[in-house]
């Protein structure tokens, strides 16, 4: 859909351009009886419909398009980034359905963040998550962010100065964290395993087993669960092709263990917990 969404808004166009042609010449037909206006009606309203229909699927796949970014110019990867900082926590509000504190929330809880602990959010985006999981294990736990686009660290750094809490972000990419071995207690990864290729995942996640201590707990959440997503023909992607299932056997490749599995509780989103 985001990749002919100027053909679907074209043939939105022409759809509603003959509604209209319909509505105008179909004025005509109203003599024949109710049986002639009746049609004339229905086609109207079919074409309207299939307008509007279009249209929306089009601006759906020009916004997912936009929350995707672009290829990252990296040599040997195909990950993604997202520029558009100032817009995405707004958009992040409508895809949630302004349930976006409550997501937080129960992210945090299902990686059981706890008082005193340390924590590390990989793709932290705006640092939304990594502010929550401050005020979650207090001001002499550490929490760090990190995420490849600079645009969202620099609004994530902006953000925590507002809400007066230290959270430590960092420009890097996932696959070479800036962090010695054995640094955090948890590690935080929401929606973005999806975003790297399969040799740029398999290096973070090395790189998380890496940060974690002995007995650290890494929780992902991101796409899986095909029976969903083909429920939702509107939310396809890239992700669309990734099941976050599929990459258990990475993560016990890595040294993790006592899997957990489940669904998220929103869309299709499932998570991942594991122990280092």
């Amino acid at each position: 859909m985001i990749r002919h969404r100027s053909l679907i808004l074209c043939a939105a166009a022409i759809f509603g351009a003959t509604a209209i042609a319909v509505y105008l010449l179909g004025k005509k037909w109203l003599l024949f009886g109710a049986g002639a206006a009746a049609l004339v009606v229905g086609i109207h309203v079919v074409l309207v419909v299939t307008a509007i229909a279009l249209g929306g699927a089009s601006v759906v796949g020009f916004v997912l398009g936009w929350m995707h970014g672009h290829p990252m110019e990296t040599p040997g990867t195909s990950s993604k980034l997202i520029h558009w900082a100032r817009s995405y926590d707004l958009l992040v509000w409508v895809l949630t359905l302004g349930r976006d504190r409550a997501f937080r929330e129960q992210t945090l809880d299902l990686a059981q963040v706890a008082l005193g602990e340390s924590v590390l959010d990989i793709g932290c985006g705006t640092g939304t998550l990594a502010i929550a999981a401050k005020h979650r294990v207090g001001s002499a736990a550490s929490v760090a962010g990190v995420d490849a686009s600079p645009e969202m660290i620099a609004r994530a750094c902006k953000k925590a100065r507002r809400a007066r809490v230290e959270v430590t972000f960092a420009t890097a990419d996932v696959e070479n964290l800036p962090y010695a071995a054995g640094t955090f207690d948890v590690v935080l990864s929401t929606v973005m395993l999806h975003h790297l290729s399969e040799q740029a995942r398999q290096k973070c996640i090395g790189e998380v087993r890496r940060v974690l201590k002995p007995g650290g707990r890494l929780l992902v959440l991101d796409f899986g669960g095909a029976a969903t997503r083909r429920a939702r023909p509107g939310w396809v992607h890239h992700h669309a092709q990734f099941n976050l299932l599929e990459v258990v056997p990475q993560l016990r490749a890595a040294g993790l263990s006592r899997l957990e599995s489940g669904s998220a509780g929103f869309r299709d989103l499932q998570f991942v917990r594991a122990l280092a």
